[in-house]
């Protein structure tokens, strides 16, 4: 047989069995001269036990009980009518209960939250009960099983089936979870429970050995247990509660079966049942809610410590300021990124401050008060500040603004992330990047040698052959001094080509940082021209300038800016290799674009950009050349975004290709005067 079906069959026999005995129990609490119990067990145990089951076993639970039903039914004298009528009541009450708990309740039947609770006290306490006593008392009435008045039997049914459902189902429920979920308590737990099962024995003694002064003495008695429920209730929640209130009931029971003959009215029980629905609706309930506390607080703790261990992990410390007291709280972890321990940097901004950059004080604070006034939506700044150890590092602060609810105060609360890593990458970057950019330009002239040894040979032989002229002018008798003054100017003349030659090529050749400053685009067209002259000319190139008039003055660093255009050119003389030699024309155009920036435009009459490479012409390994590396174009789309500006080429609508340049446009006189 499959464990499944053991397990359903067991449940169902298990179910049978305590339907059984506690029928027999039920019939031991009967009211003097009444068929009507005090408690009624088996409806509770009925329900505890399709809550517990899945709802394809209820029919068979339903007819598991019939034997008990009618084993204890039949022995006491109970009429076939009444027997069947009584269980049609006790399973539909359970039935009704259990469905409705189903339906409105938490999806998991052994959830103890306040939800489930009061699921189960609206369903299983009041609304079944409620409905079913109503034909329970016709039925026993119509059959004359009881002799009461209707509505005193509606009462007495009522609340025997209602506090028996406060009081049976919680610990059934409690005893199937503590199965399903059981650990090994901890020495001080089992201490603790042992201790409070003590004082509820003892107490439970002193109720029964009372006996019939239990009923004067109840409102003493309530006192005195209503503390230990509370003790159970908050130390040990619903399973604690509900055995502590099964506990105080069967003392109770036990007190009345010591009573006098005669001396246990229905009122005085009715009393009883009463008290103790009134009192296990609030423990049980109040035990939910501080269980739910409790796994509220857990589950805080935990997401505490996991965000402790994230930031941690990530290097990340939280901060909360609030202006109207000057208080500023920072998490340990932020002081320890500093290299202190919590209790050596004081929570105050004063304390904290002191340990920021000299330099980077003014420009944190200003941002930080500009987010408190409002006129800043948030706080996002990188700055430094001092490690204990003497070093620096970087700090990427955000914050944003929060207004109280109560006294409408803002606060501010953000965070510092280390981004001392970051910025060393950062820079080991912008230094790569620079030595790329270098090693590019350098491999650029490499390939400009032959045309610049060319540029350079022309005013060397220049100034050769006048010098030699002039030698043999002085050598005439008299001299010729004119004609010795006019082989002179041609070789300054030559010396400063060569001298304008090899001071560009110096600049290409040069590394350092970028140098930004106002430049005329123009200009710097010209002095890319003039370096790449002798290659143009070696390549058969016609140039075509159509410089714009009154253009304005872009801010940049000339060699990086000469190196773009460079490239360019350099690329439009490879493209029209193929091309005819009378029909070589490269064309640079500069024209301010009239929303504040200007346009360079180098296009050539070569064989164009092809469609599969032109989506990623400016990406890193691009290229179409047989032995390029695909980076000149790359670089060139890193200088013109540091330059704030940017570069797309296309296919011109007759031949060849257009690279374009947009640069925002500078005003130097603006700047002097912000």
């Amino acid at each position: 047989m499959p464990q499944k079906a053991v397990a359903a069959l067991a449940a169902l026999v298990a179910t049978s069995a305590g339907y059984y005995l506690g029928a027999l129990l039920g019939f031991q609490l009967r009211f003097p001269d009444s068929p009507h119990s005090v408690l009624w067990p088996p409806n509770a145990i009925l329900l505890a036990a399709l809550i517990l089951m899945p709802t394809r076993l209820w029919p068979w639970c339903l007819i598991a009980v019939v034997p008990a039903h009618v084993a204890i039914s039949l022995p006491a004298g109970v009429p076939w009518a009444t027997l069947l009528g009584l269980y049609c009541t006790n399973t539909g009450q359970a039935l009704l209960a259990a469905a409705l708990f189903r339906r409105y309740g938490p999806r998991d039947a052994d959830d103890s939250t306040h939800k489930a609770t009061i699921a189960f006290i609206a369903t299983g306490v009041f609304i079944a009960p409620i409905a079913l006593s109503f034909a329970d008392v016709a039925i026993a009435i119509w059959t004359g099983w009881s002799n009461n008045d209707y509505w005193q039997a509606w009462c007495l049914r009522f609340f025997s089936n209602a506090a028996s459902a406060a009081i049976i189902v919680p610990p059934i429920l409690a005893v199937a979870r503590a199965y399903r979920t059981w650990q090994m308590p901890s020495p001080r737990r089992v201490a603790e429970s042992c201790l409070l099962t003590l004082c509820i024995v003892a107490l439970g003694l002193l109720v029964v050995l009372a006996g019939s002064s239990f009923i004067g003495a109840v409102p003493l008695l309530i006192c005195a247990c209503l503390p230990l429920l509370l003790w159970a209730a908050i130390r040990f929640g619903q399973a604690g509660a509900s055995w502590a209130l099964l506990s105080l009931v069967t003392a109770t029971m036990g007190s009345i079966a010591h009573w006098p003959v005669g001396f246990a009215g229905q009122t005085e029980i009715l009393l009883l049942q009463a008290i103790f629905l009134l009192i296990s609706i609030p423990v049980l309930y109040l035990a939910a809610l501080y269980g739910d506390l409790r796994r509220y607080v857990r589950q805080l703790d935990t997401t505490a410590e996991r965000h402790d261990m994230a930031t941690q992990a990530a290097s990340i410390g939280v901060w909360e300021w609030d202006p109207s007291t000057d208080k500023l709280f920072i998490h340990p972890h932020l002081k320890r990124l500093l290299g202190y321990e919590d209790r050596e940097i004081a929570n105050s901004v004063q304390g904290w401050m002191a340990h920021y950059h000299p330099e980077d004080v003014d420009k944190v604070v200003l941002l930080a008060r500009a987010c408190i006034r409002g006129e800043a939506s948030g706080l996002e700044v990188e700055h430094r500040m001092m490690h204990r150890d003497g070093s620096t590092i970087w700090l990427l602060t955000r914050g944003a603004p929060i207004r109280g609810e109560i006294d409408a105060s803002v606060r501010l609360v953000g965070t510092c992330v280390d981004i001392t890593e970051r910025k060393r990458i950062e820079e080991e970057l912008r230094t790569l990047r620079q030595e790329l950019t270098h090693l590019t330009r350098v491999g650029m002239l490499v390939e400009l040698s032959g045309a610049l040894a060319h540029e350079v040979n022309q005013p060397l032989a220049v100034i050769l052959s006048n010098g030699q002229a002039a030698q043999r002018l002085l050598a005439h008798k008299p001299p010729d001094y004119a004609e010795v003054q006019d082989a002179l100017t041609d070789i300054v003349d030559a010396a400063k080509r060569a001298g304008d030659v090899i001071h560009g090529l110096r600049d290409m050749l040069k590394k350092g940082d970028p140098e930004f400053q106002p430049l005329d685009v123009n200009t710097i067209v010209d002095e890319v021209l003039d370096l790449a002259h002798s290659d143009l000319i070696a390549h058969q190139v016609v140039v075509t300038r159509q410089f714009g008039s009154a253009m304005p003055l872009v801010r940049g660093d000339r060699i990086q800016l000469q190196q773009v255009l460079l490239n360019f050119i350099m690329n439009a003389c490879e493209a029209m290799t193929a091309t005819a030699s009378n029909r070589r024309v490269l064309t640079i155009a500069t024209v301010p674009d009239g929303e504040g920036s200007v346009e360079i435009c180098v296009s050539d009459t070569g064989k164009g950009i092809l469609p599969e490479v032109q989506p990623h012409l400016f990406e890193a390994f691009t290229t179409t050349k047989k032995n390029g590396l695909g980076m000149g174009l790359s670089i060139c789309r890193s200088i013109v975004a540091a330059h704030g500006g940017r570069q797309w080429a296309e296919n011109r609508n007759a031949v060849g290709a257009a690279f374009h340049i947009s640069l925002p446009a500078c005003h130097p006189e603006r700047e002097a005067v912000s």
